[in-house]
């Protein structure tokens, strides 16, 4: 069983994921350029992944699964909605994607460095997680 550290570092990256693949799923039908949507494809299966594998170690040492809330989930769809209603264009959206990944970034590193006796699975998918962000914000700069 891991400790207290790594089952909250697992929880973020779960949380984290969950929220990118909400945005990325908010704005996928929002896009006409074929190659940004791919993007965005690709983008929305590296989020289920991480979610998926930082679900199934929280299952996996007992603990509990924590949902975005309904509330959460409709205020993020709703501002992107409006958001892509003022400009909808490849450039607004890959600005979205950018702000919401840097987020990501800087949410998940702060979290890596104030938790520096997590270690193992928890660790390693943190890192991925900003891994893929930081990869996500500089293809979605070619659409800007």
């Amino acid at each position: 069983m891991i400790g207290n550290v790594d089952l909250d570092l697992l929880e973020k990256t779960y949380q984290n994921a969950s929220i990118g693949i909400t945005a990325i799923k908010a704005v996928l039908d929002k896009t006409e350029n074929k190659t940004l949507n791919n993007e965005l494809h690709k983008q929305l299966k590296d989020y289920q992944e991480l979610a998926d594998k930082s679900k199934e170690q929280l299952l996996k040492n007992g603990a509990k699964v924590k949902k975005q809330s309904l509330y959460v989930r409709a205020m993020m769809k709703g501002n992107v909605k409006m958001n892509i209603l003022m400009k909808p264009s490849d450039s607004r959206i890959a600005q979205m994607v950018i702000q919401g990944s840097t987020m990501g970034v800087t949410q998940m590193t702060k979290l890596i460095h104030a938790k520096p006796n997590a270690d193992g699975t928890s660790k390693e998918l943190a890192q991925e997680f900003v891994k893929k962000e930081e990869e996500n914000i500089e293809v979605m700069k070619g659409y800007l």
